[in-house]
């Protein structure tokens, strides 16, 4: 009975440790991620300002972390607050500005009548797998690469939810926030909310994940 019992904790140990080297340790030879950063910061440098301050490198457990992590309080150039501050790589802080720019605060006036001023920042950098799950592939946030954002603060103090306003009563703030999800998919790679799955229902997920090996393929749900 006792060398039964053996081979199955045995068993369940192999079991454990093979799910974690496929999902978590695969990512460790992604080169084109420190280049990604590399590259960015050399083209498109982040200097360190009241809104923006360049971190020393997070090198966290397994494959987690980021080369040259960006702690970001606002976006641009801090006009538009942050509820906490996120940790984000360089491409993907130049990336939620300009979405800002192009997508975000056109939106905000044609719709809403106001500018955004803030968001709430509901999930950058942390070290865990895709929804959580156990076993899963790793998530763009262990790197630093993805933003999730519940909602949007305007210039005349409404707020603007992505749980409630998705499929709200008010037409404007669907129409807001249907808009500023499809200039995201021309921004970011992945771009997940309510209509990707029930994870997703109060907020939008944007990452700057490479899908292929040409980085030409986009997810947009």
């Amino acid at each position: 009975m006792a060398r039964i019992s053996l081979t199955v904790v045995l068993a369940t140990i192999l079991f454990v440790f093979a799910g974690c080297t496929s999902s978590r340790y695969a990512y460790r030879e992604q080169a084109w991620r420190k280049d990604f950063e590399a590259i960015c910061m050399a083209k498109t440098p982040i200097r360190r300002t009241s809104y923006a301050e360049p971190m020393s490198r997070i090198n966290d457990r397994g494959v987690c972390g980021v080369w040259q992590p960006i702690r970001v309080s606002a976006a641009l150039r801090g006009y538009v607050g942050f509820s906490t501050p996120a940790i984000l790589t360089c491409p993907m802080t130049h990336a939620v500005d300009g979405w800002m720019y192009h997508s975000v605060q056109p939106a905000a006036v044609r719709y809403l009548g106001a500018y955004v001023t803030g968001i709430s920042n509901m999930g950058s950098y942390v070290c865990r797998t895709r929804n959580h799950k156990f076993g899963a592939k790793m998530s763009e946030h262990a790197f630093g690469n993805a933003l999730d954002i519940g909602s949007f603060t305007l210039s005349d103090g409404r707020t603007i939810s992505v749980l409630n306003d998705w499929n709200g009563s008010d037409p404007a703030a669907r129409a807001f926030l249907r808009e500023v999800h499809k200039g995201a998919c021309g921004m970011f790679t992945t771009v997940l909310g309510p209509n990707a799955d029930a994870a997703h229902r109060d907020h939008f997920h944007i990452d700057l994940a490479r899908h292929n090996a040409g980085n030409s393929y986009r997810y947009c749900r």
